[in-house]
């Protein structure tokens, strides 16, 4: 790494003077260095060159550089920078960290004028979405979880419908009717507002994890030769095996037909495809339409267009179920697909403003911030914000 090199371009991305070039290939620079030690010395030198002496970072400006942090770097880049780098970051902790996330990019704002510009970000507030989710049963009334008391909160048929004190519903089947009164089977729907999540235990052990804007339609109570669910938005599934009563989730178009497995599907009607996750175990996917089938190995994904052959790929396990985790888990995603999963979290609507930006974003952000955290982690990439009423307005 040529040392007057890396400081001019490292100068002119701290002037905020750099052209794009000038920052990939700064990044590139400190991506291929391959001495640790000399990689941290000259991040030093930088960091003494434009520092005080004194440390400008208040506590909270601290912990937001580490927010930062997984939003700036490439995947790529990530993985080998942190391999070098996280012993540094633990002997120097936060204020020399601040060198570390200048350096690479991370961090935007001037050392010496370290107040945000988002104030009114923050005086228009929106929490994040939490466990809400409404039951509605098989006679047509609704249940509140969010407010449901824990302990059995329905009896349907024998079938006991009970709200634990972690919050999720577990179905008991103990003396359960698979029909109810009429002869029809007792079918119940679990449904998520924006904003909201939830978590159900099925009567055969079966457990679903519902993303917000989700629902999930089910029978109280099994039988027949097969289980089969449906469900609208996003949900994780892990299937209690059982070869005799294969397990059918019907969404956007198609059927995913499992004996027991560990997968995601995300059909949400706003999104261009349906997609559906195997981490363990395997399943076949089938379109309603046209017959097109796939069958799918842990790891991959079925890319559903519902307009030809369902496409197999690799999937990034990580970034799928990130949400089930609490966290947003972006890859090499657009602004419109971001502000897609944020209008779902904290039950706002996206306005854009002049021409939508085109580039492509990575990072990791908790899904417990605040909106107005949400959208300063994104600022890095020169994307403006504005909120009036429920709308965030996305200017670039």
């Amino acid at each position: 790494m040529p040392d007057k090199r890396f400081a001019h371009l490292f100068k002119q991305y701290f002037d905020k003077t750099a052209t794009n070039a000038e920052r990939e290939e700064l990044m590139l620079l400190i991506s291929r260095e391959k001495s640790e030690q000399k990689l941290l010395q000259m991040m030093q030198e930088q960091y003494l060159n434009h520092v005080p002496e004194t440390d400008p970072f208040s506590e909270g400006q601290k912990e937001k550089m580490y927010r930062q942090i997984s939003l700036s770097i490439n995947p790529i880049q990530e993985k080998s920078l942190w391999k070098r780098l996280i012993p540094a970051v633990r002997i120097w902790r936060y204020a020399a960290a601040a060198s570390l996330l200048i350096c690479l990019g991370i961090f935007t704002y001037k050392l010496v004028n370290l107040k945000s510009p988002y104030t009114q970000l923050a005086e228009n507030d929106f929490n994040p979405g939490g466990d809400k989710a409404i039951l509605t049963l098989s006679n047509g009334s609704t249940i509140d979880l969010s407010g449901a008391q824990n302990g059995m909160l329905s009896n349907q048929g024998g079938v006991k419908v009970n709200k634990t004190h972690s919050g999720e519903i577990v179905y008991d089947i103990s003396g359960a009717e698979a029909t109810d009164t009429n002869g029809q089977t007792s079918y119940n729907t679990i449904s998520t507002p924006r904003g909201g999540q939830y978590q159900v235990v099925l009567s055969d052990g079966s457990k679903v994890w519902l993303n917000s804007f989700s629902s999930l339609k089910f029978p109280a109570h099994f039988s027949g030769n097969k289980r089969q669910v449906e469900i609208t938005g996003e949900a994780y599934f892990e299937v209690s095996k059982n070869k005799s009563m294969p397990f059918h989730v019907k969404s956007g178009g198609q059927i995913v037909e499992v004996i027991g497995t560990h997968f995601n599907v995300n059909s949400y009607s706003d999104e261009p495809d349906t997609k559906t996750t195997l981490l363990e175990g395997a399943v076949r996917i089938r379109q309603l339409n046209n017959g097109f089938s796939a069958l799918l190995k842990p790891g991959q994904q079925a890319v559903n267009t519902h307009s030809g052959p369902i496409r197999v790929q690799s999937a990034d396990i990580g970034q799928v179920v990130a949400w089930k985790s609490g966290l947003f888990q972006i890859t090499n995603a657009d602004i419109e697909t971001i502000m897609r999963q944020a209008a779902r979290w904290y039950d706002v609507d996206i306005e854009y403003q002049g021409q939508i930006p085109r580039r492509k974003f990575s990072g990791k952000i908790k899904r417990d911030v605040k909106a107005s955290e949400f959208l300063e982690m994104l600022t890095f990439f020169n994307v403006r914000f504005s909120i009036e009423g429920r709308k965030i307005i996305v200017k670039n």
